[in-house]
């Protein structure tokens, strides 16, 4: 079972609707928004006011951290308060006490010494914390984070990580109930896109096993005609030859309704990977702030002064998967795009994204 899990592991890495709550219950709901925001604003004002009268760079530094710390804390109440109200009106809330499957927990990483709790996203910064969890366990020899390879963070050096999966239902209880509980999303059909040109194109040893293992389905399933010329030569940066699976083809496969495996977790949903429905996280970050968020969770479990999370540039050479989005997602038939939408619409919901204007303008053509 153990080793089972492991070949998993290794591969790993808006708009509220409120609808027949009511007009009270909206006019509720932007209130408690608007004063949130108020409160954003003006202590962001006796922050800067406070600043003015500290000379001290050190100062300046620890108090800007520690106020940008406490607004942090207030847009996470937000957050989680609007998750609840999604999770209860999309009918998803469950209590994580009727939880009898631990392996629903199988993508959550604990840290019994920082008492955390994280759940992996594959293909936002996953890689990264996971290199976090490595060097803060101390069972790896680096000097720094991005000395430990990419291959050994999901292969070799996945023994020294622990799972939520693998303990006790009375452990697993405790750790819910007691530690620190984070994960990072990203806007889904940014992420998505990012998953299909790092897994299913090109002729990295990841994109030779996605292709063999997914690749050769789709294009049989999904593939009824040589690519056109115009389009190939607007793709010719990424696909290799015809046995890369098209992007299109990739997004058919994701909305077949006749699938009968589940989505693969880099492409699966959130709410299937990390169940946000179930447990109450203590703080969602966003890759749109990496940075920014990841050095708050690090502040949050005391361990800062350990480790700094790496900067996007550090660790990522090729241009951002938002500047990518309408040139592939372009030439994708907007009742797709729509079917997609619907796929991933819970993900959206809840961690409050609303849908690219670019992607917006894709999917009102007609």
């Amino acid at each position: 079972m153990r080793v089972v899990k492991m070949v998993s592991r290794h591969k790993l890495c808006g708009l509220l609707v409120l609808g027949g709550a009511g007009p009270l219950a909206l006019f509720l709901y932007i209130l408690a928004w608007a004063q949130n925001y108020s409160a954003t604003t003006e202590g962001l004002r006796s922050v800067h006011k406070h600043l003015d009268g500290l000379s001290d760079t050190g100062n300046h530094t620890l108090y800007l951290a520690q106020q940008t710390d406490r607004m942090t804390q207030s847009s996470q109440g937000v957050l989680g308060q609007h998750i609840r109200h999604m999770c209860h009106k999309l009918k998803m809330l469950s209590d994580k006490r009727n939880i009898t499957n631990p392996a629903i927990f199988d993508h959550i990483l604990v840290d019994d010494r920082f008492k955390v709790l994280y759940c992996q996203v594959p293909k936002v910064a996953c890689s990264n914390w996971r290199r976090v969890f490595l060097y803060l366990s101390g069972k790896v020899k680096a000097g720094s984070l991005l000395d430990l390879k990419l291959s050994d963070v999901h292969g070799a050096y996945d023994q020294h990580l622990t799972y939520l999966s693998d303990l006790t239902p009375e452990q697993i209880h405790y750790r819910l109930d007691n530690y620190y509980k984070f994960v990072f999303v990203r806007e889904p059909f940014e992420r998505l896109l990012s998953a299909y040109r790092n897994k299913l194109v090109g002729q990295t040893s990841t994109a030779q096993y996605f292709k063999e293992k997914f690749g050769r389905f789709i294009i049989k399933r999904f593939r009824d005609k040589p690519l056109a010329a115009s389009v190939k030569d607007r793709m010719s940066r990424d696909l290799v030859d015809e046995t890369d699976v098209r992007f299109t083809e990739f997004l058919h496969y994701l909305a077949d309704r006749s699938r009968q495996v589940p989505l693969n977790e880099h492409w699966a949903q959130y709410i299937h990977l990390c169940h946000p429905c179930v447990l109450q996280y203590d703080f969602i970050g966003k890759y749109e702030n990496l940075d920014a968020d990841a050095q708050y969770v690090l502040r949050a479990i005391h361990a800062d002064h350990l480790v700094t999370f790496p900067a996007r540039g550090t660790t990522y050479r090729h241009n951002r998967t938002a500047d990518y989005l309408s040139h592939y997602y372009g030439d994708v038939h907007p009742s797709l795009l729509r079917r997609i939408y619907r796929l991933y619409q819970p993900d959206f919901l809840l961690f409050n994204y609303s849908v690219p204007s670019n992607m917006q303008q894709l999917m009102d053509r007609t």
